[in-house]
């Protein structure tokens, strides 16, 4: 099993490569996990910036990557910023650090799992 960060990282590449079913899989599922872990964090507004969490389609086929957008759609992406950084009048909540800080161990986890399977270690 992949033990290091840097171990992972190259293995994603090799399994972008050789095994592209297990890649989407691997990237759809953690996608959806932080999606969820950000929904979760996104402070409460009314429920205007939390409904509107959202992933978005494979990006990347062009270049031979396999990735995916996770952020706010259209209805309130243009404002998140204001209580994630804070303003004069507000202190800053960081929602979104929190979320990468706390979806980052289970990403790893999910992509050492995929990579087991995928490349067959």
């Amino acid at each position: 099993m992949p033990e290091g960060l840097d171990e992972i990282l190259a293995n994603i590449h090799k399994l972008q490569v050789q095994n592209k079913r297990v890649a989407r899989e691997a990237v759809t599922e953690v996608a959806d996990k932080t999606a969820q872990i950000l929904e979760v964090n996104t402070p409460v507004d009314g429920g205007e910036m939390q409904g509107d969490v959202a992933t978005s389609g494979f990006k990347g086929g062009s270049q031979g990557q396999i990735e995916k957008d996770i952020g706010y759609g259209k209805r309130s992406g243009w404002r998140v910023k204001y209580p994630d950084t804070g303003t004069i009048y507000q202190t800053a909540q960081n929602f979104k650090e929190q979320t990468i800080a706390q979806a980052t161990p289970v990403a790893q986890q999910i992509y050492a799992d995929k990579i087991k399977e995928g490349l067959k270690l």
